[in-house]
């Protein structure tokens, strides 16, 4: 049964003298699952190395600097010959260089905004022939700005403002702003003529940003419009240089960052070891294959001046897990570590994902036209996304095994193009069987692996009371419902026997808990009928549209253009809604209806001291 590596306990001590020799050797290892050290009145958690503060500042340079430049965290390659010397330089450099640019670029904007601010009151003025510096204070003028209702704007004022008085002049933009008015009249007649447009809806506009612009509005605007087009090439020629400087350094920030990330984190180590004034303590797990050969190059590292105790994990131990796989089972570890990892020494449920989910996925989706073009499409995503290489080769896989079941079905694009060993149309109860039937294996193979796990925890009487209980009770309730149909020829009583002797074996096993659960065997197996119901109804859809469009065809002229759409978006979506349906009903069969009968989980992850996440 696949189970994942074996792991030791280890315990490292040694004086402060060599503490960051067999840090730097840890690290080059990378073998050592450090567990961190909970203060206590024995010993205190250790310092940082001296070299933590700079590191740690720098780092954060390099990665504000990273993000500035859009520089995304990629294999790249650049040679740090000079260290920390050549890395402080260049950072000092891209700096000054950067934030040069980023003021620059500023004060670019800030001017941008202030033209787009005096453009916006210049075009109100456009079409009003009167110098700008005339709109100033004056003793003896009142002076009004704004809007007025009405079609007919200043024409329409004229008459009710010279009732007032003759001493006024009164402006009207034509265009767009034809209901924009300037008014200049005597002071005294302020009030009055504030009233008059009052009644006029008028709606006040204060110039802000004309101050000390002269000549008309029409000549300053063609200004503003040239200085504003100036600085936006000038702007554009910054973003340039920048994007320039980021496509220069890139490489080397990208090093110094992977650099500076690991000397970081050999520097802030010691946190997590124990610590009196002249010794340190290292607490952790390496897997027990790589145990002797680990210690070797420690005590070569810290010339014999270390101590070493070491044990293999216990049963029940909270020991790290290493999950053990080939390379065509690993992507499946995908669907451990959205779920859970086992606790350690639980079997690892990895291996029968593999085995099952690519089927699972493959009959619900079943159809030699929609493998196909699912496996085209995750293959493209796969070289557009190559972090996510792991994830797009299960469903590459799936989709391989879909066109396997839609050569089964006779299936291509809903049309039944082959005789189908089963058609998951015409033969539903069939169908039905064989679902189920695949689900009473499946369900079963889990208690039979969760019968391992108890067996290897509690012994062999308590595998039987809480996981070979529900076999005996599946086997009762198929004596009892078979002897009554009168199928074979045994006694009911038998079947009853084993029946009883089951709930008993669950009472005894888990409980009450145990004998409330026990619907949850036949649910379980029953809920494997959504393997042909989802796959029903994707062919059933596929059958619509193929009807639907083959109609529109027959009618020809436009209706012959309908016709391929229907068919070409309704086979889009069904082969959407398909993926879909699949993977997610996929996935619940394991979470849900598998790992119940066995995985508890709950495991900490492998992660050694100096592996990286990529690694």
């Amino acid at each position: 049964m696949p189970s994942p590596y074996e792991m030791s306990s280890v315990l490292i001590a040694g004086p402060k003298s060599i503490q960051e020799s067999v840090i730097k050797e840890l690290h080059d290892l990378k073998v050592l699952h450090i567990v961190d050290y909970s203060r206590s009145e024995h010993a205190d958690i250790g310092t940082p190395l001296e070299s933590a503060p700079k590191l740690s500042e720098t780092l954060v340079k390099v990665r504000s600097l990273m993000s500035a430049l859009s520089i995304k965290k990629e294999a790249a390659k650049f040679d740090l010959k000079k260290g920390m010397l050549e890395i402080d330089s260049n950072v000092k450099k891209i700096s000054e260089e950067l934030n040069s640019n980023l003021e620059e670029i500023k004060r670019i904007e800030s001017s941008l905004s202030k033209n787009d601010s005096v453009k916006k009151e210049l075009e109100l003025l456009e079409d009003i022939s009167i110098n700008l510096e005339n709109f100033t204070n004056y003793k003896s003028l009142a002076c009004f700005t704004g809007f007025v209702r009405g079609k007919n704007g200043a024409a329409g004022l004229r008459g009710q403002i010279s009732k007032l008085t003759e001493n006024f002049m009164l402006l009207g933009a034509a265009g767009n702003n034809g209901n924009f008015i300037v008014l200049f009249i005597d002071a005294k007649n302020k009030d009055d003529a504030s009233s008059v447009l009052q009644k006029n809806g008028f709606s006040q506009v204060a110039f802000a940003n004309l101050g000390g612009l002269k000549g008309n509005a029409a000549s300053n605007l063609k200004k503003i419009e040239a200085e504003t087009e100036s600085l936006q090439k000038q702007k554009e020629k910054l973003q340039s240089d920048i994007s320039g400087l980021g496509k220069q350094y890139r490489d080397f920030l990208i090093a110094s960052e992977l650099f500076l990330s690991s000397q970081l984190e050999k520097a802030e180590a010691p946190l997590k070891f124990a610590s009196t004034s002249t010794s340190f303590l290292i607490k952790g797990w390496i897997p027990s294959a790589d145990l002797h050969k680990s210690i070797d190059n420690l005590n070569k590292a810290a010339k014999g001046k270390l101590f070493i105790e070491f044990e293999p994990a216990k049963k029940n131990s909270k020991a790290p897990v290493k999950l053990k796989h080939s390379n065509v089972v690993r992507p499946f570890e995908f669907f451990m570590n959205l779920y859970s990892m086992p606790a350690y020494g639980e079997i690892d449920p990895t291996f029968f994902i593999f085995l099952t989910f690519p089927i699972f996925f493959g009959i619900m989706l079943g159809d030699v036209g929609y493998g196909l073009t699912s496996l085209i499409l995750f293959f493209v995503l796969k070289k557009m996304m190559p972090k996510a290489k792991g994830f797009f080769n299960v469903l590459i896989l799936a989709s391989a095994v879909s066109m396997v079941f839609g050569f089964i079905f006779g299936e291509f694009f809903g049309f039944e193009f082959m005789h189908p060993l089963i058609s998951r149309e015409k033969e539903m109860f069939k169908m039905l069987y064989i679902v189920l039937g695949i689900g009473v294996i499946h369900v079963n193979i889990g208690l039979i692996v969760g019968f391992i796990n108890v067996y290897r925890r509690h012994g062999l009487m308590m595998a039987i009371y809480e996981k070979a209980s529900w076999i005996v009770l599946e086997i009762g309730v198929a004596m009892l419902a078979l002897s009554l149909m009168q199928i074979i020829s045994i006694s009911w009583w038998i079947g009853a026997v084993f029946l009883a002797a089951s709930v008993l074996m669950l009472f005894k096993g888990e409980g009450v808990k145990g004998i409330m659960e026990l619907p949850s065997i036949f649910t379980n197996i029953l809920s494997y009928a959504r393997l042909m119901a989802i796959g029903l109804a994707s062919v059933v859809l596929a059958v619509i549209i193929n009807d639907s469009s083959k109609e529109m065809i027959h009618k020809g002229g436009i209706f012959v253009l309908i016709g391929v759409l229907v068919l070409i978006i309704g086979h889009i979506i069904n082969i959407m809604l398909g993926l879909l349906g699949s993977f997610l009903h996929s996935l619940r069969l394991h979470y849900v209806e598998f790992f119940s009968k066995f995985f508890s989980g709950g495991g900490k992850k492998y992660q050694p001291f100096g592996m990286r996440d990529e690694e």
